[in-house]
């Protein structure tokens, strides 16, 4: 499915969108444009306004973060104690969407 144009998405930053009634954000990593379901997966919160550290997403409502490569929680899953699994299902994965780059469009599958 079409998203957008790839330079509506700078480098360094996100971009959220609603393609078909999906959540969708796209991010621009020093060039590479990686799309991700558009809601965090504590809150379900819009990730509209997420900022970026390299790889690494942070959600403007709680700062969770997630590995954009591979949409694992990052923090707070690495402080959790292990003791205290009822936290884990706060941390679960950012869901990632393929992407293709075609004629400056980017397209990602969203199923």
């Amino acid at each position: 499915m079409k998203i957008a144009r790839v330079d509506d998405v700078p480098s360094g930053q996100t971009r959220y969108y609603t393609i078909e009634d999906k959540p969708v954000l796209l991010a621009n990593v020093h060039g590479e444009i990686v799309a991700t379901h558009g809601l965090s997966p504590h809150r379900l919160n819009p990730l509209d306004g997420a900022t970026l550290l390299d790889y690494l997403l942070d959600c403007p409502w709680h700062h969770f973060q997630y590995d954009l490569r591979t949409g694992e929680n990052q923090l707070p899953s690495n402080v959790y104690p292990a003791g205290l699994p009822v936290l884990k299902v706060q941390v679960g994965p950012l869901r990632t969407y393929p992407v293709e780059i075609r004629d400056g469009e980017v397209w990602a599958d969203l199923e």
